[in-house]
């Protein structure tokens, strides 16, 4: 897929950073929609979701409009993933960020260089999977995958992930029990989008999701030094 097949909005109440953003993002041929408040860019969702969104905390007056937003996306049957830009760097900010489905959590002032190689890893992971003419079946029993939709069901119970955490958990799946995905695996899954260093955050996102629905999950352990393995001890 090209640049300009993706649809992109932008939630920035300073109009200087909203303009540089949109600036950044359309010289890559995305189309972008940008908006200033919570309010009208929660409208343009009722009329077409984007393929992603990227937004600011602190919204106006708003001190967790973007954290709102996310709710908002939730709320969809599609997943779209969001990237959070904030000036907000506590641990409890990033986590609840996380929490809320954010695939990425970055620091203001961000790189535009950096933003936009993110943005188009990332669109290459939706793209990719959105383009498979043939559907990937699990090897795990309990585990189904729906592709297209990135959602993963366990014991038929959907799992709350984002776009990453679904491409990181379908390598279990083809992997199969006892198979151990490595760490280079993982990280080349999301074509570059999760860092070494923060994988092990999103393994643990990824066994608080199965642990929503059941209580009981220990599947995932860690291989020292290799990666991770799907296990029943």
């Amino acid at each position: 897929m090209q640049n300009s097949d993706y649809t992109i909005t932008i939630i920035e109440d300073d109009v200087l950073q909203l303009e540089n953003l949109e600036t950044a993002l359309s010289s890559q041929g995305f189309k972008v929609n940008g908006f200033s408040n919570r309010q009208e860019a929660e409208a343009s969702f009722n009329v077409s979701l984007p393929d992603l969104v990227i937004s600011d905390i602190i919204l106006g007056n708003e001190m967790d409009g973007g954290f709102d937003v996310a709710k908002k996306l939730l709320s969809y049957d599609r997943a779209i993933p969001v990237i959070f830009l904030s000036e907000r760097q506590s641990e409890f900010d990033i986590h609840t960020g996380h929490a809320l489905g954010a695939i990425d959590y970055l620091p203001k002032p961000i790189s535009l260089s950096v933003l936009t190689i993110k943005v188009k890893n990332l669109l290459r992971i939706t793209g990719s999977a959105h383009s498979d003419q043939h559907q990937e079946n699990s090897l795990i029993e309990g585990l189904e995958l729906a592709q297209n939709e990135f959602k993963a069901y366990w014991q038929a119970q959907p799992l709350e992930l984002t776009a990453t955490e679904f491409e990181m958990l379908k390598q279990f799946a083809l992997t199969g029990e006892k198979g151990v995905v490595t760490y280079d695996r993982l990280q080349e899954s999301t074509q570059g989008v999760v860092e070494r260093n923060t994988i092990n955050t999103h393994i643990c996102r990824i066994r608080s999701a199965f642990r929503k629905v059941d209580p009981d999950f220990n599947l995932i352990h860690n291989e020292y030094g290799r990666g991770y393995s799907w296990y029943q001890k």
